[in-house]
Parts: C-alpha cells; structure tokens; sequence
C-alpha cells in the first residue's frame, strides 16, 4: 500500500511538472532550452567584457604609466571619488600629458579597466 502511495505521489508530481512546463511555453512561446540562449549570450558578453579589459589595460600600459604608477590610483588622498570623476580624470590625461588620440571605445576600454582594476564604483 506506501509503495502505491508513494508511486501515485510520484506520478502526482511528473503529471504536474510537465503541465507546469507546457502552461510556461504556452504562456511565453518559449521552450525550456531558452536557457541555454542565454547562458551562451552571457558567456558571449564576458567575452567582449574580457576583450575590452584587455584593450584598456594595453592602452593604458601604453600611454599612463609613462607619466605616473599606479599607486596614483590607490592613494588614500586619490581625487577621483566616482566613476563620472574618473572619466574627466581619463579625458583631461589624454589631452594633457598622455597626448593620447583614443576614440571613445578606447577611452570607455582605459575607464572600464581602471574602474575594474582600481576604482570597483
């Protein structure tokens, strides 16, 4: 008799997982593989976020370091108190010392990386 219950129990619960899930691709139109989709355009994302790291530090390595260290980032008395301050600080160094001609991507990579590396707004 428990072996019945528990085996009508079980077929209880299957019966309504599989309505629960055709009631969802009803409602949405989507199948459960939707997970996936978005597992793979998040893994895309992390890629394109590594990419640009990669080219913010480069370009960073290549014209900021020439002038300052990066204990300039981890002072205690460092200026730069949030991320919009961070980009002005970018932007006055590239038409000042750094002389660096970047293109906004370039100049959001170099703000991403430093944020990333230093800053964490």
């Amino acid at each position: 008799m428990k072996k019945f219950l528990c085996l009508l129990a079980l077929s209880a619960i299957t019966l309504n997982t599989a309505a629960y899930a055709d009631s969802a691709k009803a409602a949405t139109g989507k199948h459960s593989h939707d997970a996936h989709e978005h597992k793979a355009k998040a893994e895309t994302k992390a890629k394109t976020q590594a990419a640009n790291h990669s080219q913010g530090q480069r370009l960073h390595d290549g014209k900021c370091t020439k002038c300052h260290q990066s204990d300039v980032y981890t002072r205690k008395d460092r200026t730069v108190k949030n991320l919009s301050a961070l980009q002005g600080q970018v932007n006055n160094c590239m038409k000042g010392a750094a002389k660096a001609e970047w293109d906004q991507p370039q100049t959001t990579s170099v703000v991403n990386f430093l944020n990333d590396r230093y800053y964490k707004f």
